[in-house]
C-alpha cells in the first residue's frame, strides 16, 4: 500500500506574497530578539523593550497570515501558536539563567577569596 501526500495547490501569483510574508516573519523575529537583547544588556533604554513586544505581535500576525496563505492544517497552526508563545519567553529565560549563573559564580569567587 502506497501512501500519498496531498499538498495544497498554490497559484503562481501567490508565491511573491508568500515570500514577502515569510521574510517579514524573519525580520520581525530578529527585531524582537535584537531589541530584547539590547534592552536586557543595557545598550538601549528599557522602553525599547515595548517596541520589541510590538515586533513580536507583528510577527505573530504575519506568521498567522503565512499559515493561511500556504493553507496550513489546524494542527500546524496550533503548533505555530505554541512556538510563538515559547519565542516570547525564550529571551527572558535565557537572560534569567545567565543572571542566576553569574550570581552563583560571583558568590563562589567571593568565598574563595575569603578562604585565601
Amino acid at each position: 500500500m502506497q501512501s500519498t501526500i496531498v499538498l495544497p495547490n498554490l497559484a503562481p501569483n501567490e508565491f511573491l506574497g508568500i515570500f514577502v510574508v515569510a521574510t517579514l516573519v524573519l525580520v520581525f523575529g530578529v527585531g524582537y530578539a535584537g531589541l530584547v537583547t539590547l534592552a536586557k544588556m543595557g545598550y538601549v533604554k528599557r522602553a525599547w523593550q515595548y517596541v520589541a513586544y510590538l515586533f513580536w505581535l507583528l510577527q505573530v500576525y504575519v506568521l498567522y497570515d503565512l499559515s493561511l496563505r500556504i493553507h496550513s492544517s489546524v494542527f500546524t497552526q496550533k503548533i505555530l501558536i505554541v512556538a510563538m508563545i515559547a519565542y516570547l519567553f525564550a529571551p527572558h529565560l535565557y537572560f534569567y539563567l545567565v543572571d542566576q549563573s553569574a550570581k552563583r559564580y560571583e558568590s563562589a569567587l567571593e568565598n574563595r577569596k575569603e578562604e585565601s
